[in-house]
């Protein structure tokens, strides 16, 4: 069997999912997308859909292409109110992680996630979210 060959069920040091670095990225898109946006529940659909792609496509480019990502945004009108949010999933705790951050302004709480970072050799599950 060859070099080419050999099948790898675990990503190595460099390519392991780095939540830190998913979170920088989450940051910047929604700091960048959201700055002066006021909540409009007309265009909170296509806002959260645009937030989701940008921020899986940074990610992607930031190294981690060879993880499935499953990117979560939730956008909400700012009214004094509480979110609470989970989700469930199974993964490999040694290779497996998540990322998220929590933007707010005078109107809009946005809550996106890069849930989880999975390496798809590792995952036969799919992640269920609650």
């Amino acid at each position: 069997m060859g070099e080419s060959d050999t099948y790898h069920i675990r990503p190595n040091h460099q390519q392991k999912f780095r939540p830190a670095v998913v979170k920088e990225c989450i940051r910047e898109i929604v700091r960048e997308q959201l700055s002066g946006v006021q909540y409009n529940p007309e265009e909170v659909l296509e806002l959260t859909r645009s937030l989701a792609d940008s921020v899986k496509d940074k990610v992607k480019n930031s190294g981690f292409d060879k993880y499935k990502l499953v990117v979560q945004v939730v956008i909400g009108e700012q009214r004094g109110q509480g979110v609470k949010m989970s989700s469930r999933c199974f993964w490999d705790a040694d290779t497996d992680s998540y990322a998220e951050d929590v933007f707010m302004n005078a109107s809009s709480i946005l809550v996106p996630r890069s849930l989880p970072g999975l390496c798809p050799e590792a995952v036969l599950t799919p992640c269920l979210h609650s």
